[in-house]
């Protein structure tokens, strides 16, 4: 498993980018409602009210696999591993959203998650 970490200003185009990609599917989240994106993005952002003067509030983690571990990966255990991931890098008490993308041909998916605690 690869993961990379990047952090950015914008839940709204963050968001967008995991959620509306073509063939996208929300696994998971805590924190936020899952049924419409700017429903997502209201609560992210609604939460990062709580530390104003952080200016880059948003955190987002793709984790990769190799295409020869596609067999033994689904959603159920991707979702763990995402968990175990934010448990291990202290990514605890805040907003997350789980996303898996199928648009390349190794298994990936994306985590966005508030830099904001609860």
């Amino acid at each position: 498993m690869i993961g990379k970490v990047i952090t950015g200003r914008s839940f709204g185009g963050c968001i967008r980018y995991v959620v509306q990609k073509h063939d996208a599917v929300v696994l998971d989240a805590a924190g936020v409602r899952m049924q419409q994106v700017n429903q997502i993005i209201n609560d992210f952002n609604l939460q990062r009210k709580y530390n104003p003067n952080l200016g880059k509030a948003v955190g987002h983690i793709a984790l990769s696999w190799s295409v020869n571990d596609a067999a033994k990966l689904n959603d159920e255990v991707m979702v763990n591993l995402a968990k175990e991931y934010l448990q291990k890098m202290k990514i605890q008490d805040t907003q997350y959203l789980i996303v898996k993308h199928k648009d390349k041909d190794h298994p990936h998916i994306h985590i966005v998650y508030n830099r904001v605690s609860n």
